[in-house]
């Protein structure tokens, strides 16, 4: 009897290091089934955060003023308008790399497409 007890508990403890394995594997294959982010859709976004804040600035810097704010401010303007131009090439150009997420380039293209009609639509307005 004391045979068997042995036998049956060296069988549960294969059992049980089968089942660890298959949990292990299971867990593995899901690790490789994440796509990582792709690089330059995460440089777009942070480009559409830059460029965000940037217009922010911009704006409370002419509402303190009252509309009297100084020339930098235009040229600052300038080049957050083709920095917003950046941003939507570099993440189109992050569609092209392989096996990632490409969640990150749709949500840095939009931003980025829409602080360029942002700014598009603040500089034909201050023109009429």
């Amino acid at each position: 009897m004391l045979r068997r007890h042995r036998g049956e508990e060296r069988g549960r403890e294969k059992v049980r290091n089968r089942q660890e394995r298959g949990r292990k594997k299971h867990s593995r294959k899901q690790d490789k089934d994440r796509l990582l982010h792709s690089r330059r859709g995460v440089s777009s976004c942070v480009y559409a955060g830059l460029i965000f804040a940037t217009l922010i600035a911009m704006i409370v810097i002419s509402c303190v003023t009252k509309g009297n704010a100084p020339a930098w401010i235009g040229g600052l303007a300038l080049v957050t308008f083709f920095g917003s131009w950046t941003g939507i090439i570099t993440g189109f150009r992050g569609f092209k790399e392989r096996d990632k997420n490409y969640i990150t380039c749709k949500v840095g293209v939009v931003c980025n497409m829409l602080l360029l009609a942002g700014f598009a639509g603040i500089f034909i307005r201050g023109l009429i």
